[in-house]
């Protein structure tokens, strides 16, 4: 009777401990169902905000004569050397010229990245329009138009270009909690379309001061000094969008950039440069301008380049050549 009764109880645990596997096992495959649609959510979210921002301006050109095969391989790696052209717009200037001209190297022989900026009245050969200012080009022609002459004039190829405004800028300073800045001087301006009302220090700026800090050209250095101001409110903005403590605010940024942005990168290209900048030092990135001296052609100011001291600062920089110091 007592190994009957033995045996029955054996029989009972186990029949239990098998209602827990089992229970064990729906709750795992329940949680994992959980997981991979939230998964799933999160990348059709992604894709579909990203998809805002996404827009190639010459279909078919870039990359026409590569096979299906090597177009995927290019989704899934960032070259060895990458250009980006970032254009700045200004929705005031009604003739849309480009206001800010820059271009992004990101060098993974040497783990070096750049930015180089273009000042926007830097004279140069614009295709059908003879020499004219440089930020001329985008009025003229869009960005296919200003990309053919960035690459002409530096003898470089563009491999991807993106436009903002500065202007959209200000919502991303504000959900960031504004961004911590040295001014370096006094700088007041007033006009109909814009007032600039800033004192010298290191502060807190939130979107609209951060937006007149880089709209400021009314001093000595005129638009050079404002690139300068540009370069530097950039490296401070992708730092603090790149902080960790910045994370949790992730489904507000993109969106807002994905409104802010036009580009022809796409969603895993630009997850892959996010992950390459984030384990970047902000103050080892590299900011340049292009040399030029201030001249006039024909009563028309312009920055009239240094042909030379551009050509040894484009093979360094853009290139990733040694260049010899003449």
């Amino acid at each position: 009777m007592t190994e009957h009764n033995g045996r029955e109880k054996q029989t009972e645990e186990k029949q239990k401990r098998k209602k827990k596997r089992g229970q064990s096992n729906a709750i795992l495959i329940f949680g994992t169902i959980i997981l991979v649609a939230f998964l799933l959510a999160a990348g059709m979210w992604l894709k579909a905000t990203w998809g805002e921002a996404y827009e190639v301006v010459l279909p078919g050109l870039r990359g026409s004569s590569a096979s299906e095969t090597d177009r995927e391989n290019e989704l899934e790696s960032l070259p060895d050397i990458m250009n980006i052209l970032i254009l700045g717009l200004d929705s005031r200037d009604k003739a849309m010229r480009a206001d800010t001209i820059m271009l992004l190297t990101l060098n993974h022989r040497n783990n070096e990245i750049n930015i180089i900026s273009i000042p926007r009245d830097m004279r140069v050969e614009i295709p059908g329009r003879g020499e004219d200012k440089i930020n001329h080009a985008y009025a003229y022609g869009g960005v296919a138009l200003t990309r053919d002459v960035v690459e002409n004039f530096l003898g470089v190829k563009m491999d991807y270009y993106m436009t903002t405004e500065f202007s959209g800028f200000k919502n991303i300073v504000d959900i960031l909690g504004g961004i911590e800045l040295e001014v370096e001087s006094k700088m007041r301006y007033y006009a109909s379309d814009v007032t600039i009302e800033l004192n010298p220090g290191l502060q807190r700026l939130d979107g609209d001061k951060a937006l007149q800090y880089v709209r400021f050209r009314s001093d000595g250095e005129g638009d050079l000094g404002r690139v300068q101001r540009q370069q530097k409110f950039l490296k401070v903005l992708l730092e603090e969008m790149i902080a960790f403590r910045n994370v949790l605010k992730f489904h507000r940024l993109l969106p807002e950039l994905a409104r802010n942005i036009k580009t022809d990168l796409e969603l895993s290209q630009a997850i892959l440069l996010v992950n390459k900048l984030k384990n970047v030092d902000i103050t080892e990135i590299n900011t340049f301008t292009l040399p030029g001296r201030a001249g006039s052609v024909q009563g028309v100011s312009y920055i009239l380049p240094i042909e030379e001291e551009i050509l040894q600062l484009v093979e360094r920089y853009v290139k990733g050549n040694d260049v010899k110091q003449s």
